[in-house]
């Protein structure tokens, strides 16, 4: 009877942890700015609260895990929220907060290779596209969009210099539409075409890679000069 009552008294704090945490999540104030739908971490924290509801009657173990998760994420989001200084998730002066430049420019660099909208990345940032795009070019100094075609550039310039591939694949493989598209932008960036640049620069590297290939036999053969003198001297 004692364990029996054991058992409900705890299936009753699970049951009660489960409810209310997932009240919180649903009940978690938007920020102003915000895209229609919930933030991920909110969702994924309402599913795996559903779950643990489902899994209390034979599966105690699972639901406390599915509660310990979803806390974890509701955590992580509240801390992610506490991190900006006031109600919209910028910093004063209409600029980026830390967090969200940080996400931004985590967001470019791991999809260089994907078309980028104004929407994702202000979806990362949790504001609207227009005061998203005010408040990155009041922080980094460019438009979004300028900001891209130069990281994309960037990019061009690593796998040129990183690899044999032809110019077509690396145009795809930084995001741009073919070759040309990517000639276009890099000219207008740089000042010179990607063949004229990638030659340059490989034969500077070709010629740098060369002398420092002859330094390293001149010493080996004054190392060789001064051994053979040290043997004979003794």
């Amino acid at each position: 009877m004692a364990i029996h009552t054991q058992s409900v008294t705890a299936r009753t704090q699970i049951t009660g942890t489960a409810e209310y945490a997932a009240t919180v999540a649903t009940q978690w104030p938007a920020a102003p700015d915000a895209t229609a739908s919930e933030p991920t971490a909110l969702r994924s924290a309402i599913r795996l609260l559903t779950e643990a509801g489902q899994a209390l009657s034979d599966k105690k173990e699972d639901a406390r895990r599915y509660i310990l998760r979803a806390t974890a994420l509701l955590q992580a989001e509240s801390d992610c929220r506490e991190h900006s200084p006031n109600s919209n998730g910028s910093s004063a002066g209409g600029t980026l907060a830390p967090w969200q430049l940080a996400r931004a420019m985590r967001f470019i660099d791991a999809n260089l290779s994907k078309k980028i909208g104004p929407q994702e990345l202000a979806s990362e940032t949790r504001l609207s596209a227009s005061h998203f795009t005010r408040a990155f070019r009041a922080t980094v100094g460019e438009p979004p969009h300028a900001h891209l075609i130069r990281r994309r550039i960037d990019r061009a310039k690593e796998l040129m210099l990183e690899t044999n591939q032809p110019l077509a694949h690396i145009a795809l493989d930084c995001g741009l539409a073919d070759q040309a598209h990517m000639t276009r932008l890099f000219t207008r960036v740089v000042g010179v075409s990607p063949g004229a640049w990638r030659r340059a620069h490989v034969a500077a590297i070709d010629h740098s890679v060369s002398e420092k290939t002859e330094q390293s036999r001149r010493l080996a053969a004054g190392v060789a000069v001064m051994a053979a003198g040290a043997r004979r001297a003794a």
